[in-house]
């Protein structure tokens, strides 16, 4: 097959070698979001099954949407998305022989790209979370913080709102996503202020999230003595391929202190996106590939470099049609 033969964007690419992974964070799950890894293969069902027994209660009915709403609720949000995606992943390793370049995750994604990599066990990465997911939604009361997506300002502009709106609470930038998507997290009245600023600026706008708490911000520091505790019983394994990090855009370290310092101050520190993916693209990266639920981050690597060809796979089906195309 040749990248002249379908779409630039979904093209996987005639230089294989320069294929980085990217996994999704909170945000991109779905109520059924189980129902294609129930009736897709052993291998999905496997994953399933081995996430219900080791967090102890029915994740995949919760994904299914089962009680409704209980899927939105942070401490089975992390969970999920992790398990789909580590389904999609492992799906897809089964139909084709893929050595990716590289990879990184947003958030929690990091968590799935390191699972990728060999440096967390599947039951390992999802201890973590389950008791990363509690720390983190109990690190406030609820109602008292959150966080706002600013679309169409830069990086240099939102500072200074930021900086201007901010008073004697916490606002802090906490994702840098793109050129023309960042999320503010803080104090619920320091937000609402800088939303009201941002009103006066031309073509941006920002829109309230539906989340419990301030993450990555220091409003996280309450979670770090669970997590650097659970961090610090689990063992990484070496990397079999880059994963870079949320914290400064780089590849982790192979030390495994300098993993598990990665790991805790990733929830007290913001997500550098834009960063991490200019990145992978100078170190080589020509072609992402999403796995998991959703195609957010697909969405953000098309704004970061219009150059680069991108795919999501959400489905049994699409991981399917992406190995067919990868194999011809």
């Amino acid at each position: 097959m040749n990248c002249r033969d379908v779409p630039s964007r979904e093209c996987v690419g005639c230089q294989k070698n320069e294929v980085a992974l990217i996994f999704p964070g909170q945000g991109s799950q779905f109520p059924g979001m189980s129902s294609d890894l129930t009736e897709g293969t052993d291998i999905t069902r496997n994953i399933l099954g081995r996430a219900d027994e080791c967090l102890g209660y029915p994740l995949s009915r919760i994904m299914g949407g089962e009680p409704p709403g209980e899927l939105d609720r942070t401490c089975y949000t992390q969970p999920a998305i992790f398990v789909h995606s580590v389904a999609i992943y492992e799906e897809l390793r089964s139909r084709c022989e893929m050595r990716p370049f590289m990879s990184a995750g947003h958030s929690l994604g990091e968590y799935s790209a390191l699972y990728a990599a060999g440096i967390l066990g599947f039951e390992d990465a999802l201890g973590i979370i389950r008791e990363r997911a509690l720390a983190m939604d109990g690190a406030q009361p609820h109602g008292t913080c959150g966080m706002a997506a600013v679309l169409g300002l830069t990086r240099e502009r939102c500072e200074d709102l930021i900086r201007d709106a901010r008073g004697p609470e916490v606002l802090c930038l906490a994702n840098l996503n793109a050129p023309d998507q960042i999320v503010v997290s803080g104090h619920l009245p320091a937000i609402h202020r800088v939303m009201e600023a941002m009103k006066k600026e031309k073509r941006a706008r920002a829109v309230l999230l539906n989340v419990s708490s301030a993450f990555h911000t220091p409003l996280m520091e309450p979670a770090l003595t669970k997590l650097r505790m659970i961090v610090d019983s689990s063992p990484v394994n070496e990397a079999a391929f880059p994963v870079v990090a949320n914290v400064d855009a780089r590849p982790y370290p192979s030390q495994s202190e300098a993993i598990r310092q990665r790991l805790v101050s990733q929830v007290v520190n913001p997500v550098l996106w834009e960063d991490s993916v200019r990145y992978m693209v100078s170190q080589g990266a020509t072609t992402f590939v999403e796995l998991g639920p959703g195609k957010v981050l697909t969405g953000l690597v098309r704004r970061i470099d219009k150059t680069a060809k991108t795919t999501n796979l959400f489905s049994v089906s699409a991981c399917r049609l992406f190995a067919e195309e990868w194999q011809s």
